[in-house]
């Protein structure tokens, strides 16, 4: 009786070893799925900064399979400050999301709609009342003066002339300067949705730049 004790709890010890080692495995799958998913997202939502080029699926799909894993979903449209991937390694499935704000991307000049081309104003007027608060204007007019503080800014804080181009336009090539472009904060894509349902002539010309919008001539 007391072999048949010892016996059984041989076996019953090497089952419990094994559905440890079960866990272990699945616990390190759940953690290098979740590790994938955050690369996807973070380096999806990238594609909508300065540096990105507005290849959202195809850029978290790339992350995805670097870090050992395929991309299930990716909820993510051109522009957008937010996205949300999906990602599989063998039959576990992660989630992520990521996002950034614009408003920390862009010069602030603190400048008002004032000096903006009449449609250019009228339109944002319009925008920025359907909104209802939802949407700011964050940057008008800027004079030529103001633009070169604004690109000298850039260009002290990035220490090259190709990098701070990417973030603000050079004095005197600027549509700011023109009264002809607009950046807004807050739910850009609540921006985008209005300017195509009141028919706005408004658009964004630059997939890396989402808070910027100009007039269309």
């Amino acid at each position: 009786m007391i072999l048949l004790l010892g016996g059984s709890g041989v076996i019953l010890a090497l089952l419990l070893s094994g559905f440890t080692a079960d866990l272990a495995s699945a616990s390190t799958l759940r953690a290098r799925a979740q590790l994938a998913a955050d690369a996807a997202a973070l380096a999806a939502v990238a594609e909508s900064g300065p540096h990105g080029g507005g290849q959202h699926e195809r850029t978290a799909a790339r992350f995805a399979v670097a870090n050992g894993a395929r991309l299930l979903e990716c909820l993510c449209e051109p522009g957008a400050t937010a996205v949300q991937v999906r990602v599989a390694i063998e039959d576990v499935v992660a989630d992520a999301r990521a996002t950034f704000d614009p408003e920390m991307l862009m010069p602030g000049d603190g400048h008002t709609g004032e000096g903006l081309h009449p449609l250019l104003q009228t339109s944002v007027d319009r925008l920025l009342g359907a909104a209802k608060g939802a949407v700011t204007l964050v940057s008008g007019r800027r004079s030529t003066e103001r633009q070169g503080e604004l690109w000298a800014e850039a260009l002290a804080r990035y220490g090259d002339p190709e990098i701070a181009d990417d973030w603000v336009a050079r004095p005197g090539t600027s549509m700011h300067e023109r009264g002809l472009a607009v950046d807004l904060g807050g739910d850009l894509q609540l921006a985008a949705r209005l300017v195509e349902h009141l028919g706005l002539p408004l658009h964004r010309p630059m997939a890396h730049e989402p808070h910027h919008f100009e007039l269309v001539q």
